[in-house]
């Protein structure tokens, strides 16, 4: 099916330039053309999200060869570079305002000197090395790859993708937690180092007047000019990253005082990470890291449930689509292939020695020193979830955007790089995970063991089901149902101890419910504990789609993050409770 959606995709783009050709004749042809390309980038989206769902590979993978299938349909955007350059910066901004949001602050602040001696220490390392890697590796394979185009690889690179990392790890449950908070963290940090490294990088070279060699280019990172640039970058970029996150409270103050949420919450929602960004910008500072600051200091509460689930669906399924689907597009399949060996060689030392590098020397110190000290095992661990994705794309779809000279090689080596980590480390994630006993995944053998009676369920992830089972024993008297489960997963929370004592409570709410329908003479209903170790979503899939009888899924809206396509899949009934 990805390879018949793939190849259609191809068939139909090659009709796009006699598309356009006959557009020209129409008085409204940049009107047409603009409308044409958008709905295709609107279209490919949408193949991205289904195809992915049909075999296991990270969408952004797909996306690149769809990018790549799809080269003639958009051509009007890539021949147009300032028009390529606001979409990709438009959707890096959304983006990194995404990874703000999804950083716990208050893990961010406990575990901030291992944060940032990765994200600082660490890519500064990864940069360096991979830098050299690759102007070594250009020797050997006989290709030409300027001093600059390596620099350049190793600052954008450099950085870890957040959104190709969380999906994977919510599958884990860690032994030590911390373990998880510093790779999600980190992986947003890194996202705007690298980008603030790259820009650095890039300040130098449109300036023209700098030259020499790569031990030259890393130098100038602390010459006077650079870190004057860097300051500015920093210090504007946090001022503006906090002006925004001030807008953000006064938006959910408003939200408190009203009690409800409105359509229009959205637009302004968005629009905080975009101004931000100007204005960030506007003054020298890194609009990224304004938008970053701003999503991470903020903490969404439910009166903006609607608003965030809107905005983490532009993001996932329209912007990061697109992104990789521009830079499939940017890429020659002939000189793809052409930088195969290199691409390949550069990515596996990339993955397997640079990255533990980094890594062993940046976090190396905390194995002997600090309050919780990291194992070896955990060192090794982090050392190999370090995948590349979403903002490395935007920075060198947005490299090429500035038609710089001597950047052969760049996004051919790039994409390979990107590629590999993309589908050798989500995959093997769990094994790594399970051999080095640092987490394992959260996942049941078995069914849920319910009777076989007309039953209704009870979801939690603690001891929120305490204040819903009235509810839950009213709406199943009402019914007539005499059977209620309560269905425990708490995932990565889990322990022996917390599983009993929450179990012993529940067993007294059971007692004291049976007595309340004793008194009023209501019938009897049977009560079940069920605790499982999986997630929550793969618990309740399975027991929607067993032949156990179950009759409603009774959930707290908090707590639930499905996507409104999956509860339609599933053909048990659900009621959301506050």
């Amino acid at each position: 099916m990805a390879a018949l959606g793939i190849s259609a995709v191809w068939s139909v783009s090659n009709f796009g330039g006699m598309i356009y050709q006959a557009l020209e004749h129409n008085h409204e042809h940049g009107i047409l053309v603009a409308f044409f390309v958008l709905a295709a980038l609107f279209m490919l989206s949408f193949i991205v999200f289904y195809l992915s769902h049909l075999i296991k590979l990270p969408s952004f993978i797909l996306a690149i060869f769809l990018g790549l299938a799809a080269k003639p349909l958009l051509t009007p955007i890539l021949g147009n570079e300032e028009l390529l350059g606001v979409i990709v910066s438009f959707g890096a901004t959304l983006i990194l305002f995404a990874g703000g949001l999804e950083t716990p602050f208050a893990n961010f602040k406990k575990l901030i000197w291992k944060i940032f001696s990765v994200s600082f220490v660490g890519l500064l390392i990864t940069a360096f090395l991979f830098s050299w890697t690759i102007w070594f590796l250009g020797g050997i394979f006989g290709l030409e790859i300027s001093v600059l185009a390596s620099v350049l690889l190793g600052a954008l690179l450099a950085s870890t993708d957040p959104a190709a990392i969380i999906p994977v790890l919510k599958r884990l449950r860690f032994h030590n937690r911390s373990i998880k908070d510093i790779i999600v963290s980190e992986s947003a940090v890194t996202d705007v180092v690298g980008t603030l490294l790259t820009v650095v990088f890039l300040s130098l070279a449109v300036g023209g007047g700098f030259s020499g060699g790569i031990n030259q280019w890393y130098q100038a990172i602390f010459s006077y000019e650079s870190t004057t640039v860097l300051a500015a970058q920093l210090f504007f970029g946090a001022l503006l990253g906090l002006a925004g996150y001030f807008f953000l409270e006064l938006l959910l103050r408003a939200k408190h005082l009203y009690g409800e949420e409105f359509e229009a919450d959205a637009a302004f929602f968005i629009s905080v990470p975009v101004i931000i960004f100007t204005g960030a910008i506007f003054f020298g500072g890194s609009g990224y890291l304004a938008a970053f600051v701003a999503g991470l200091v903020f903490h969404i509460t439910e009166h903006l449930s609607e608003t965030e689930r809107f905005f983490n669906n532009l993001v996932d399924g329209f912007l990061k689509p697109i992104i990789f689907i521009l830079l499939g597009a940017l890429v020659d399949p002939v000189q793809l292939l052409t930088y195969a060996p290199i691409g390949i060689v550069a990515a596996l030392i990339f993955m397997f020695i640079i990255r533990p590098v980094a890594v062993f020397v940046s976090l190396g110190s905390f194995h002997f020193f600090g309050q919780e000290r990291l194992d070896w095992r955990d060192l090794l661990f982090i050392s190999f979830v370090r995948e590349t994705g979403a903002i490395p794309a935007v920075l060198m779809v947005t490299i090429i955007s500035l038609g710089l000279s001597g950047m052969e090689g760049l996004v051919e080596i790039g994409m390979w790089t990107i590629l590999l980590t993309l589908i050798i480390e989500p995959l093997l994630t769990p094994f790594v995970a399970r051999y080095l006993q640092v987490a394992e995944e959260m996942q049941d053998r078995t069914k849920a063991p319910l009777n076989k009676k007309t039953t209704v369920v009870l979801v939690t992830r603690g001891e929120s089901f305490l204040d819903r089972l009235p509810y839950t024993v009213k709406w199943a008297s009402k019914h007539s149902i005499s059977d209620i489960a309560v269905m425990l997963c708490l995932e990565d929370k889990y322990s022996a101890a917390l599983e009993k004592d929450i179990k012993t409570k529940a067993q007294a709410a059971f007692a004291q419910e049976s007595g309340k329908l004793k008194e009023k003479s209501s019938a009897h209903i049977d009560f079940a504990f069920i605790s499982r170790k999986g997630s929550l979503h793969e618990n309740i899939d399975n027991l929607a789609k067993t032949d156990n009888k179950v009759v409603a899924i009774f959930v707290g809206k908090k707590m639930l993050d499905y996507r409104l396509s999956e509860i339609k899949q599933l053909a048990v009934p659900f009621y959301f409770m506050d």
